[in-house]
């Protein structure tokens, strides 16, 4: 009976090694598992922030290059403006000329006018001065 209670004591110790084996293995196992899906959540928060870092570099870029854009315009819209009030003061000015023309003309006129009578004047006397 001795040599049955100590195979049997074999087989229970048997199996209980196969049975810490495979636990162990098991464990082995869900470790490697755990530390793969801990590497992979790092891998992708390093690439979620690199994608980030990323995005808020072009966000950036794109801002700067609205914030020229929009100063281009302003200096573009600054100097249009001065060009038209540029022009508007020479249209005063030739207004200005024009109207100091006119009435130069018109007094030019009005003195070849007065002239005139008294070119007229002068000959009306001249004339009365001789038939006397």
């Amino acid at each position: 009976m001795k040599r049955e209670e100590l195979l049997i004591q074999m087989k229970i110790a048997t199996e209980q090694a196969s049975a810490d084996r495979e636990k162990a293995q098991l464990e082995v196992t869900q470790y490697r598992e755990q530390l793969l899906m801990e590497h992979e959540l790092k891998r992708q928060k390093m690439l979620v922030d690199a994608n980030t870092t990323l995005q808020q570099e072009k966000l950036k870029i794109d801002v700067n290059r609205e914030v020229t854009n929009l100063e281009a315009l302003e200096r573009r819209e600054a100097e249009f403006h001065q060009l038209q009030e540029r022009e508007r003061e020479r249209a005063r000015d030739a207004q200005l000329k024009l109207r100091e023309l006119k009435e130069r003309v018109h007094l030019e006129r009005e003195l070849v006018k007065q002239q005139q009578q008294n070119l007229l004047l002068q000959k009306r006397r001249l004339s009365a001065w001789r038939h006397k």
